[in-house]
């Protein structure tokens, strides 16, 4: 494909060569000069990389040298190396490579300009520029193209541009197109693109190319002639083929390939199939011998599936990564795909030469995003986003508005990561009879959703409260999101267990009267991840419920730990189906003959054990007033949460997601409140120490400590002082 030995170069007014003695001195030449929009600083120069595009836009044709003639040969030559090398162009220090698609799409493919409104030639864009260098750069790494983009990028012209190039030129290229859908890729779609381009080619240059066949979805370059009076076919044979995808992922993608482009690739479900079996037709043994490339802008959630994958893991499926600070709207650096975002290459955000203003496409952008947040509903807001982003995150982002109360959550992360809730790593094991707590170093895992293949999935327990002394059984519930095996590779799903204190109505005598409040009513500790063994993950689930004496809730859509719990003889600590409360409310499971548990049905999670989640977010715990009984403060239930991950989980939560916190966490939540309302508080009666004499008092001086300390708020019951349901809308 890419001749990297000799290429044309353009030097500050003169033209000469440059050579490269081995393809490791072309990729680190790229690796130099690639950089990103907004960073290539053309200048000038800029005018000459489309100098043959002008010179026909002045005066209606390219060469005036009379046809055949040894100038005219020369120039057409010249051309057509330009266009099979690429060219190197420097000015005052600096140096940019058109490649050879690039070059040949600006100087000889017209295109129908929307700016301009008009047929014409494409102009200098840093941002076109730079997928040019992104597949190049793909292609001597012998890596394959993903490429998400902002729409209006003309990435159809540019790609059908680069066909046209190896059909033009290369002797038995195999060039084919694909979508998900025909009309994406026939005379309606790119295939006209084709079209125009070999009627401009054959009518404006010398390198006349017949096409016979010549229909649509299939042309192969070669004439019938006769040869002393025989009939044969002469002509460098490559060919273009086009298949849809609508019903057979594989159609049409037998046989070698040399160049593959997936058309709409943002809204092409099956594009991980048609991929997979494309893959040999494109190697030799342990070469790559031809280049997928797929580029699209999203569509439908669940049709850019394959292309979120390839965007977000491109080593594993053998796409080339490139560094990018886009991953997310907190300028978090990773290795993906090519993601072409709304700012690059943004009218009227583009100087003369073709380079972008990031800064004030950014300012632009924000603003006008305010006036959607302002005029839009919230699902149509997220809608435009997602189909103008400006970082990864936002393209694939759920459209829909999220059930989750987003400013409640956002603000307790903020909580969260200012370091407002202490905690401790901890590592449990058996020291005779009794439980050993010790702190680790290991970290929790802080990846959602966590790689199928992290090398390491075992997590830690964090503890944000270490249980009480001897506590008594009904003290703590927890709940578990089980796993069916150990070590796996085709799979996300992480066990998950959360331990909940419960709540404490504590009376206190004070010098101002009688006080009121909640203790507890918290998350105290949890847990994600999986051993190798599942063994193993099983006896961490049984330390952690045995360290709090914890009455335990799991989904039994998995058995293993409940019968591990079985032969274990610890079938105490499982709650009975017949005491899961909102089971028998929702009229779910009955058909479930497992003892122990819940079974998550399709709707029973998403539908129902959700709400109570929200619930629990929104719930009102304190409120502080005036003198004159005006609240000028609240505290919500989500200041209970003290757990990252599963915040982050439902930030970001949509119906169908993974979210093995979120499943157990809701069943805990579901499952304590419903309990509360039945059984009501524990109480507890106290005395302010300050009544008793001073001379039998031993905390006389110390501060009085705030039994809700960890969330940093009282509930109380008093004057100015709210009365408190702990779950109103269970009643």
């Amino acid at each position: 494909m890419t001749n990297y030995k000799t290429i044309p170069t353009w030097n500050e007014g003169v033209w000469e060569e440059t050579e490269f003695q081995t393809i490791d001195d072309f990729r680190v030449f790229i690796d130099e000069i690639f950089i990103e929009p907004g960073k290539y600083e053309f200048d000038e120069t800029a005018f000459i990389f489309n100098e043959e595009a002008t010179k026909f836009n002045t005066q209606g044709f390219y060469c005036d040298k009379p046809m055949r003639s040894k100038d005219f040969m020369t120039y057409w030559e010249d051309q057509k190396n330009k266009c099979r090398q690429g060219v190197i162009y420097k000015n005052k220090g600096k140096t940019w490579y058109l490649t050879r698609d690039y070059y040949m799409w600006l100087n000889f493919l017209p295109i129908f300009d929307k700016e301009e409104k008009k047929y014409g030639f494409a102009k200098v864009r840093d941002a076109q520029y730079h997928m040019a260098l992104y597949e190049i750069m793909a292609e001597i790494n012998y890596k394959h193209v993903a490429i998400l983009k902002k729409r209006q990028i003309a990435s159809s012209y540019f790609h059908m541009g680069k066909l046209i190039n190896m059909y033009w030129f290369e002797e038995g290229a195999v060039l084919k197109i694909g979508a998900a859908l025909k009309d994406y890729i026939n005379d309606k779609g790119s295939w006209k693109f084709l079209d125009e381009y070999q009627t401009f080619l054959n009518e404006h240059t010398a390198w006349y190319r017949p096409s016979n066949p010549g229909k649509v979805l299939l042309w192969e370059q070669k004439i019938e002639v006769r040869i002393n009076n025989r009939k044969t076919q002469k002509g460098l044979r490559s060919k273009i083929q086009g298949a849809s995808f609508e019903k057979n992922a594989t159609a049409g993608v037998g046989g070698p390939c040399t160049y593959f482009f997936h058309e709409e690739a943002g809204i092409a479900p099956k594009m991980d199939q048609t991929y997979e079996y494309l893959r040999p037709a494109m190697s030799s043994g342990m070469m790559t011998t031809g280049q997928f490339i797929a580029a699209g802008s999203v569509g439908d959630l669940d049709h850019c599936k394959p292309l979120k994958t390839f965007i977000l893991n491109p080593e594993a499926n053998g796409i080339q990564g490139v560094q990018t600070d886009l991953m997310d709207d907190k300028g978090t650096i990773g290795i993906a795909g090519l993601f072409i975002p709304e700012q690059w290459s943004m009218p009227p955000f583009i100087d003369q030469y073709g380079n972008s203003n990031i800064e004030g496409a950014l300012i632009s952008i924000r603003t006008e995003r305010e006036e959607w947040k302002r005029d839009l509903e919230a699902e149509a807001f997220q809608l435009r986003v997602s189909q103008k982003p400006i970082d990864i995150a936002e393209a694939f982002a759920y459209r829909q508005e999220s059930i989750f109360p987003q400013g409640f959550l956002s603000k307790q992360m903020k909580r969260i990561e200012d370091k407002e809730y202490s905690y401790e790593l901890m590592k449990l094991e058996y020291d005779g009879n009794k439980i050993k707590a010790s702190r680790t170093k290991k970290l929790p895992i802080s990846t959602f959703p966590l790689s199928k293949k992290a090398e390491d999935k075992t997590g830690v327990l964090v503890v944000w409260e270490r249980p009480i002394k001897d506590p008594a059984f009904g003290t703590y519930y927890a709940s578990i999101d089980p796993v069916s095996e150990g070590k796996t590779t085709t799979s996300d799903s992480l066990c998950s267990i959360f331990v909940y204190k419960n709540p404490v109505e504590v009376t206190k005598e004070t010098p101002e009267g009688l006080e009121t409040f909640v203790e507890g009513d918290k998350i105290v500790a949890s847990w994600c991840g999986r051993y190798d063994d599942i063994n193993d993950t099983h006896e961490h689930l049984k330390l952690i419920i045995e360290w709090y004496n914890a009455w335990t809730l799991v989904e039994n859509n998995i058995s293993l730990f409940i019968q591990y719990m079985i032969a274990e003889r610890k079938q105490k600590y499982l709650v009975p189906k017949s005491q899961i409360v909102f089971l028998k409310d929702l009229g779910s499971n009955r058909n479930v003959f497992q003892e122990y548990g819940w079974k998550n049905t399709g709707t029973l999670f998403k539908s129902h054990l959700v709400s109570y989640a929200i619930e629990f977010i929104r719930e009102v715990i304190d409120e502080e007033t005036d003198e004159e009984g005006n609240v000028y403060k609240r505290t919500h239930g989500v200041e209970r949460i003290p757990d990252k991950m599963l915040i982050t989980e439902m930030l970001q939560y949509f119906p169908g997601l993974n979210v093995d916190r979120l499943v157990a966490f809701s069943a805990l939540v579901a499952f304590a409140k419903m309990q509360q309302a039945n059984r009501g508080y524990v109480k507890r009666k106290e005395r302010d120490k300050s009544l008793e004499p001073l001379d039998i008092s031993q905390n006389f001086g110390k501060l009085n400590k705030n039994p809700f300390r960890n969330i940093g708020r009282n509930k109380k019951i008093g004057v100015n002082k709210i009365r408190k349901n702990p779950f109103k809308n269970i009643r």
